[in-house]
């Protein structure tokens, strides 16, 4: 049945992303064009768009004659991943303490109140990706801003495999409280400090689940 025409259709795009982010598509797993048209209710064209952009996420890789494949998590591919995020998650955290605006900082402060009360480890992932996201955007830097959300994609994905309930999780929260409060206050030396600590913790946790 077809959907209203007041209802606003889902992103394809980040409909996909999501799912092989937190691993609903399996590494591996074939994306059939055709069941996408079918769930979203489009023709073929915003479907191959979408794949298109993953595939440039290096998400999926799109095989001539064979299908669209969810590309494999390589916990060797992933170290190359972390030394470059690790160099420039610090220099978001430089560029946000400088740019970010009033909404900003409210949006963040909401965002770490909803952190607080979620006990899902989906919903706390999805919140870490929106606040990171959101400090990426204050850098008012777009070449930065996307970089580093394509090299999350990639290391949120190792997240995923992790196991559940891990103590990971309880140093979040404090993680983020410390950075608004370096953003609040202006401060680009402690907002890159945080984040550098901050993703050097997620960097031993993932790196434990590997072994």
């Amino acid at each position: 049945m077809r959907r209203p025409l007041t209802q606003e259709k889902p992103n394809i795009y980040e409909s996909l992303k999501d799912r092989i982010i937190l691993l609903d598509y399996e590494p591996g797993q074939l994306i059939r064009e055709k069941d996408l048209m079918e769930e979203f209710e489009v023709s073929r064209t915003p479907v191959r768009e979408a794949l298109i952009r993953l595939q440039s996420d290096e998400l999926v890789r799109m095989v001539p004659s064979s299908g669209t494949f969810v590309t494999e998590v390589s916990f060797l591919q992933l170290r190359d991943t972390i030394e470059v995020r690790a160099q420039l998650i610090a220099l978001a955290g430089e560029l946000a303490a400088t740019r970010i605006t009033q909404d900003e900082l409210q949006q963040f402060e909401e965002l770490v109140g909803k952190l607080k009360n979620e006990t899902d480890t989906r919903a706390i992932m999805r919140l870490d990706l929106t606040i990171h996201g959101l400090v990426d955007q204050a850098t008012r830097n777009s070449v930065l801003a996307k970089i580093l959300g394509n090299l999350r994609n990639q290391t949120v994905r190792i997240w995923s495999l992790a196991p559940k309930g891990h103590e990971y999780f309880r140093h979040i929260v404090a993680d983020f409280e410390e950075l608004h409060e370096s953003l609040q206050k202006r401060d680009p030396k402690k907002a890159a400090r945080t984040l550098e600590k901050h993703f050097s913790k997620f960097v031993e946790f993932v790196q434990g689940t590997s072994r």
